[in-house]
């Protein structure tokens, strides 16, 4: 990877190493966001630490060492700003300079994955915890990165310590995150309370599958009860009630509740890092109660913001168990590995073809009794496991046209 420090097309790399916007306040978990708001601050998002909590869910599939969150803040952030943002897994160390040399070849930085063993940070050479960076900056022997929560100003990084931190087991890919262009309008709270509502309503029972999955696997002893990203996540979508609440104060008793469900949240974690080994036999416990809690908090939201009339048109809940039919579709249609997938996770990435996209729409169109409109024939419907459900639930709401043009599919 070639030097791309002081060129001329790095305005905002430039920024980034002047200076951040958000550094850390939490103690697991919210690294990735609080990388990335940096990142979109510096590219025209004013107040983006307050915007981007439009996720509300889990994620756990097969061979995931932790409870992931919802993790589909990044579309979302994308729809409501304008930016050209993307979640990349290369899956090799190759792959992932080549992603990384090709951003700043643009002039924009990446959020990287890496192991906080490797790194100046409370766990240096104790705890392997996956942990972001933002890349601003490379030569043939090392990187230049920020660490928003532990190490603000820009250091240098051994490229070869820092390809190995990429590749720690804890960081589970070479995850990256690029964002590109600018922002030129002002975006609202009260629009991303939009955002959210749709994600927690429609993804809500798919949701709580992947969790319930987590603890029977947790019980078992299958893996360990790490729930940082979910507890970041509620943080954050506090962040953006609280924010909203400004606006609409009706929206107040929502913060109050996404914070004390984020405290919860954390407080398990905390249990399951440091409680010994008498706290794996409390974690199923401790998380069938925080099943019970979410239910909750999410109705009594749900509720609000309908009585507040701030739902977006055509938000609707999935049909039951429309998650599992479409997995079931790409596996009887497809060559593609469908077990493991994430919600995003790039099909076409994955292996899918053109004649395989056709099967599997024909045969959702049967098994749903549906018909897609011509709009919502195209590359960015098959995206995803989770564009495929956002283009269903548009059909059958009636606002496909609203999806295709707002990017809703993208």
């Amino acid at each position: 990877m070639r030097d791309r420090e002081g060129t001329a097309d790095e305005g905002l790399l430039a920024r980034l190493r002047a200076g951040l916007s958000y550094t850390g306040t939490t103690e697991y978990g919210s690294c990735i966001q609080q990388a990335t708001t940096n990142v979109l601050e510096a590219q025209g998002l004013r107040g983006a630490a307050d915007l981007i909590g439009t996720s509300w869910g889990f994620g756990y599939q097969a061979g995931d060492v932790r409870l992931r969150a919802g993790e589909r803040w990044l579309p979302a952030a994308a729809r409501l700003s304008g930016l050209d943002i993307t979640r990349l897994r290369p899956g090799s160390a190759e792959a992932a300079s080549d992603l990384e040399q090709a951003a700043l070849a643009d002039g924009v930085p990446a959020v990287v994955a890496v192991d906080s063993y490797d790194i100046p940070s409370p766990y240096q050479g104790t705890t392997h915890l996956m942990h972001a960076l933002i890349l601003v900056g490379a030569d043939a022997d090392t990187v230049t990165v920020l660490d928003p929560m532990n190490r603000p100003e820009p250091a240098r990084m051994n490229r070869a310590a820092y390809r190995h931190s990429r590749g720690s087991a804890v960081v589970a890919g070479y995850d990256l995150i690029v964002s590109r262009g600018s922002v030129d309008r002002p975006v609202s709270a009260v629009d991303a309370v939009g955002e959210l509502y749709a994600d927690a309503v429609a993804r809500h029972e798919a949701d709580l599958d992947e969790f319930d999955r987590f603890i029977r696997d947790v019980e078992a002893g299958r893996v360990a009860p790490d729930v940082a990203d979910v507890a970041a996540e509620r943080t954050y979508a506090h962040r953006l009630l609280a924010a909203a609440g400004r606006e609409r104060p009706e929206l107040k008793t929502s913060a109050a509740a996404m914070d004390t469900l984020a405290r919860r949240w954390y407080f398990a974690h905390t249990i399951a890092m440091e409680g010994g080994a008498g706290a794996s036999g409390r974690m199923p416990k401790i998380l069938r109660a925080l099943r019970e809690r979410e239910i909750q908090v999410l109705d009594e939201f749900a509720d609000t913001v309908r009585a507040a009339d701030l739902a977006p048109a055509g938000a609707a809940e999935v049909p039951p168990g429309l998650s599992a039919s479409i997995r079931s579709v790409l596996e009887s249609q497809t060559s593609i590995a469908v077990e493991g997938l994430g919600p995003d996770d790039n099909l076409w990435s994955a292996g899918l073809t053109s004649l395989e996209s056709v099967r599997a729409m024909m045969a959702i169109e049967d098994e749903l009794r549906l018909e897609f409109p011509p709009s919502l024939l195209s590359r960015a419907t098959f995206e995803s496991l989770s564009s495929i459900e956002r283009a269903v639930v548009a059909v059958l709401t009636g606002s496909a046209d609203d999806v295709s043009s707002n990017g809703g599919t993208r």
